[in-house]
Formats: structure tokens, C-alpha cells, sequence
């Protein structure tokens, strides 16, 4: 579980943290996201993803939208290096901050990347908690401005 808050409207806070498509050019460890069907943000929607952490690989997966409850949630299912699913959940904690939770529950399809994973489990971890880390940083000052 990842969570950010901001000193945002919960409007704003959606439309920026959900424009997928302009990951790659704010936050550095997207290297590619490509919408193949939909907007994006509604059921049915579909978009490719590239990241690379700081460790020497990197996954490309699919994202399909299952849910969408604007200003609330959206529920994904991801396909391809990483399979399981993933889910934001976007509440007002307290007038002027909005809390969002990203629930990222994952498996590799990387033989060589599973045997690393019980070998390495928290440098993974770390990486998963750094990259979160740069997409806050990176995020934040357009949803705050």
C-alpha cells in the first residue's frame, strides 16, 4: 500500500494522479504508457506501461480499468510481466487534503525475476517504495499548483 496526500480538490487530485498517458513525461521511472483502448480512466479502458526502477530491468504490463467510481476509486487488472491487480482509492482525510491509496498486489511472470524475489524481497520492496516515491514527487506540484 502506497499513500499520498495533497492540499488539493479531490477533482484535481483525480485528473492528475489518473492522467496515465503523462506519466513518461513527469514521472521518471515511467518510461512508456500507451492507451490501447478507451480514455483511460473508464471501464473497459486498456494502456501499456513501461517502468524501470533503479534496479537493471525493467516490466511492461497492461492495465485494464474493471472499476471506475469517479472522485472515488478505480480498480485495474494487470496482464503481462506483472499479473495481479491494482487499486487507488481517492477520500478527502480532512478539509483541503485529499488521501490517495494505491493497493498494488502483483506477481512477476519473470522466472528469473520470481527466483530473485524470494532471494531479494525487500531490495524489491525498496524499489517499489522508491519509485511511489518519485511519482509523489513528481505528481504533487501539479496537483498542488
Amino acid at each position: 500500500m502506497t499513500e499520498w496526500r495533497f492540499k488539493a480538490p479531490l477533482q484535481k487530485v483525480w485528473s492528475v494522479v489518473l492522467d496515465i498517458e503523462r506519466y513518461p513525461e513527469l514521472w521518471k521511472n515511467f518510461r512508456r504508457v500507451q492507451i490501447t483502448r478507451g480514455d483511460g480512466k473508464s471501464v473497459g479502458s486498456v494502456f501499456v506501461c513501461e517502468v524501470r526502477g533503479s534496479l537493471p530491468y525493467s516490466l511492461t504490463y497492461a492495465l485494464e480499468v474493471l472499476e471506475a467510481d469517479e472522485y472515488r476509486h478505480m480498480l485495474l487488472r494487470s496482464t503481462g510481466d506483472l499479473v495481479g491487480s491494482g487499486r487507488w482509492e481517492f477520500t478527502v482525510a480532512e478539509p483541503g487534503t485529499v488521501r490517495a491509496v494505491y493497493f498494488w498486489d502483483v506477481a512477476t511472470t519473470n522466472p528469473i525475476l520470481n527466483l530473485a524475489a524470494t532471494l531479494a524481497k525487500g531490495a524489491l520492496a525498496r524499489n517499489h517504495d522508491q519509485v511511489m516515491a518519485n511519482g509523489y514527487a513528481a505528481l504533487r506540484p501539479h496537483v498542488e499548483s
